[in-house]
């Protein structure tokens, strides 16, 4: 295999289009200037201007204005004075959850169209857009039914005392949200918290901000009272000062692992609560005797779809030695093969990053590794010959060592790090001798070994026989600097609650103890 300079350009791949439209010859959609929700009502913001690029021109989309001060107050201000009332908590769980219901009704029915604004303030492909809207449709449909089955669990009466043992809401949730899937996220994380009861401060991205209003309009439409769900729009300068507020009383974040431990400083004052979705090093583990014909593909879509910016991504392959060769030949074709380009276009299979520093961090990734004595077998650059996009080539890395710096820092882009390794013990190793511990996954055949391997890598999810099959009934979440807590099912609902144990006395007060 070839080693490519990592300072080059990465190769010009089949499929690839030899340029892309500028807006001017788009159907842009119009992006509406208020874009604060706050006490019910869409507004403009009053800090500073933030310019929302086109992943895949690299131009202007369109300007927004960020949250001033006193806007950051005043959303929290309501979030607080509505869960204070009871506006919305106090509500029929039966009745939040037909709001949730109803605002999934209006999402499902403007799918076509927040497809296409995904495509735009996202860059990801018109398969992946189209992921995106129907998750979140389907956590409000999912946290609506938890609202529902929501019941106290009752304990057999001891010493003549019945103990129930109830939920109740957190309080005022602030909601950070990542740019790589921006109307699930949305969905994820306020659609269970208001089913809960919560009044909910949502925060997006900055470099792609725009599908969380859509939720939040969708969620008002369908009967979220005004001043339980806010929105606010800015830099990590707005995260922090919602992180901080003092009527915050949960924080949520799927972000970066950094972007978390400044979370937890910042709730560390007042003891908020967190719920932390972090960083991730996945090991996609291929031992000898896996169907090498099924692995193969998964490991490249592991890695490469979505651009590589997933938190899940499968950015470690560890592969036994026995069949590393076949292995990596195999998804270096499928990376010298993919369609990269404009995310409208049918055969486009791999679109851009989402901006221009995304590119960046990925091309330091690949200096720094090369110049830890890995490979670049294919990739290693931007692709510059589609025009201003921020487009990176996929990147296979050979050579690695587990301690190898591409085996241990995570990189949001389509770059993957091939460690080999004597058999299932070492790869078990190797996936444990990293600071992560979000997903994974292994392929064998055995599947008294898969399983093996599976129960002991230290993840939060794992695959066996598959990678990135996601079920809106599963608990995810990560171990170490993966996060804290977990999102999606039963467990995401709960999140977002308290427990309060409640004991009565069914005999007069004999239970209590007294003094003699």
């Amino acid at each position: 295999m070839a080693t490519a300079s990592p300072a080059s350009p990465g190769p010009a791949l089949p499929g690839t289009a030899a340029a892309l439209a500028p807006l001017a010859e788009r159907s842009v959609p119009e992006v509406d200037a208020a874009q604060l929700l706050i006490d019910g009502a869409f507004v403009t913001g009053t800090g500073e201007a933030i310019e929302v690029g086109f992943p895949v021109t690299g131009e202007r989309l369109t300007t927004l204005t960020s949250a001033g001060p006193e806007q950051i107050d005043a959303v929290m201000a309501h979030a607080h004075e509505s869960f204070g009332r009871g506006t919305w908590r106090d509500l029929p769980a039966s009745i939040r959850a037909d709001v949730l219901d109803a605002t999934a009704d209006i999402l499902a029915g403007q799918q076509a169209a927040l497809i296409e604004q995904i495509l735009f303030d996202n860059g990801k492909t018109r398969p992946e857009a189209t992921i995106d809207v129907l998750a979140a449709v389907g956590s409000c449909r999912r946290a609506a039914q938890h609202a529902r089955e929501d019941a106290p669990t009752v304990l057999p009466v001891a010493r003549g005392v019945e103990r129930h043992i109830v939920k109740e809401a957190a309080g005022v949730v602030v909601s950070i949200t990542p740019f790589n899937a921006p109307l699930m996220f949305a969905g994820l994380k306020a659609a269970p918290a208001l089913a809960a009861g919560n009044s909910v401060v949502l925060k997006p991205s900055e470099r792609a901000p725009l599908l969380a209003r859509a939720f939040c309009a969708a969620a008002v439409e369908a009967g979220v009272p005004p001043g339980v769900l806010g929105l606010v729009q800015g830099r990590g300068d707005v995260g922090a000062a919602l992180c901080a507020h003092p009527q915050a009383s949960m924080i949520t974040i799927t972000g970066g692992t950094r972007a978390g431990a400044a979370v937890m400083q910042a709730a560390a004052p007042t003891i908020k609560n967190v719920l932390l979705e972090l960083g991730g090093k996945s090991a996609h583990i291929v031992l000898a005797d896996a169907d090498l014909d099924a692995a193969i593909p998964a490991v490249g879509a592991g890695i490469f779809r979505n651009a590589g910016q997933r938190c899940f991504s499968g950015s470690r392959l560890v592969v036994e030695e026995a069949v590393a060769d076949r292995v990596e030949a195999g998804v270096v074709s499928i990376a010298e093969s993919l369609c990269l380009g404009d995310p409208f276009d049918a055969a486009t299979q791999v679109g851009p990053l989402i901006d221009g520093r995304a590119v960046d961090d990925a091309a330091a990734f690949v200096a720094r590794s090369c110049e830890d004595g890995l490979d670049v077998a294919c990739g290693g650059g931007p692709l510059t010959g589609l025009g201003g996009g921020s487009f990176f080539a996929p990147t296979v890395l050979l050579g690695a060592r587990r301690d190898s710096y591409a085996a241990q820092e995570e990189v949001f882009g389509p770059v993957l790090t091939v460690i080999r390794v004597r058999d299932a013990d070492e790869a078990v190793e190797v996936a444990n001798d990293s600071r992560y511990g979000l997903a994974g996954g292994v392929w064998s055949r055995d599947m008294t070994q898969a399983m093996a391997v599976a129960r002991a890598v230290r993840s939060g999810y794992m695959w066996v026989n598959t990678y990135a099959a996601v079920f809106e009934d599963v608990p995810f979440g990560g171990f170490g600097a993966s996060g804290i807590g977990r999102e999606a099912g039963q467990w995401g609902y709960d999140a977002y609650t308290e427990l309060k144990s409640i004991l009565i006395d069914t005999t007069g007060g004999s239970s209590s103890p007294v003094f003699a």
